[in-house]
């Protein structure tokens, strides 16, 4: 056989080999998912992760034929279920609604965490964002800002601050907020916000940074006091309600962020595939509308723009944390 045609014959195998190697991949992406999904959370229901989770889950579900089933194991400020996720296989049927405590906050002021917000996951989709507000119980003697403020910085007083945990966003927010006002305070942690929210109202605890998903309804129902808005603008908090990086502590803000992602090693076909549907989502009108009743925004990126969003948050939250002194208990 001349040599020209086993030169040929030798590189067409080779292209379909590798055509099929392609589109094998491609194939996957097509039918995924052929089997439920499941979405770790790791905070407890009915907090703020976990609200827009179950939102994800069920338009996930809608727009991909398949059930996504929500499944809490909160502690640990989302370690617990991010290094459960680590070791699942990385096929694209175990997948977390990451936070921003989880992936920029607790690799800074945790020893010994068993994953690295970077290598160990891969990034699909940021999904939303929301700001904390300051809150007190209902009972309280503090109407104001000023007032919570003022009582802090007495001499042999001290109040006490309720989180969603060590390393949690509220967790650093509230030691911030601390070093900034020079206030006397004690952190108290909590397995999630919602775990908080009966200690603060009975007045167990004085104050708290809460998301308004939790915050707002308390307020309106005349049990919990909003005094002020972490975020970082007007047009992200509350009408009508002081924002504490504009009006006290230029520069002051808190706004935790969710993404879904999955373990390291999720083939790009179906990364690109969830993020597609996620964006469509999570930018659908009803959808904005909802979360707009959650007092939360659509926060949709590239799976890229996810990862880098990571990195600088982290970049941002080490900062705070060597200049306010903060460890964890």
């Amino acid at each position: 056989m001349p040599f020209q045609r086993r030169f040929a014959l030798k590189y067409a195998a080779a292209l379909l080999g590798s055509t099929g190697l392609l589109a094998a991949p491609l194939a996957l992406a097509a039918g995924y998912p052929t089997k439920p999904v499941t979405i770790y959370v790791g905070f407890a229901a009915g907090g703020p992760t976990d609200v827009v989770a179950r939102i994800v889950a069920d338009k996930l579900g809608q727009k991909l034929g398949q059930s996504f089933i929500i499944e809490n194991r909160a502690g640990a400020s989302g370690a617990v279920a991010a290094a459960l996720v680590k070791k699942a296989p990385a096929d694209g049927y175990t997948l977390m609604i990451g936070s921003s405590s989880t992936l920029s906050i607790l690799p800074h002021v945790q020893k010994g965490l068993q994953y690295d917000a970077i290598k160990d996951f891969t990034p699909i989709g940021l999904v939303a964002s929301y700001p904390y507000y300051l809150v007190v119980p209902a009972s309280s003697n503090f109407r104001k800002y000023d007032d919570l403020i003022a009582y802090g910085r007495e001499k042999d007083k001290r109040l006490s601050y309720a989180s969603a945990g060590n390393g949690a966003v509220n967790h650093l927010a509230g030691e911030w907020f601390k070093s900034e006002t020079r206030i006397n305070a004690l952190h108290v942690p909590y397995k999630g916000d919602s775990a908080a929210v009966s200690d603060l109202i009975a007045g167990r605890v004085d104050f708290a940074f809460l998301a308004g998903v939790v915050a707002i309804p308390q307020d309106a129902a005349g049990k919990m006091r909003i005094l002020a808005s972490a975020g970082s603008s007007p047009d992200k908090s509350l009408k009508g309600t002081l924002v504490i990086g504009q009006d006290k502590l230029p520069g002051f803000s808190a706004e935790p962020w969710n993404g879904l992602m999955g373990p390291a090693g999720i083939a790009p076909d179906i990364v690109a595939r969830l993020n597609t549907a996620l964006n469509e989502i999570m930018n659908a009108p009803d959808v904005k509308a909802r979360l707009l009743t959650l007092d939360q925004y659509p926060f949709t990126r590239t799976p890229e723009q996810f990862k880098a969003h990571i990195q600088q948050q982290s970049a941002n939250w080490a900062a705070i944390i060597k200049s306010a002194n903060i460890v964890l208990e």
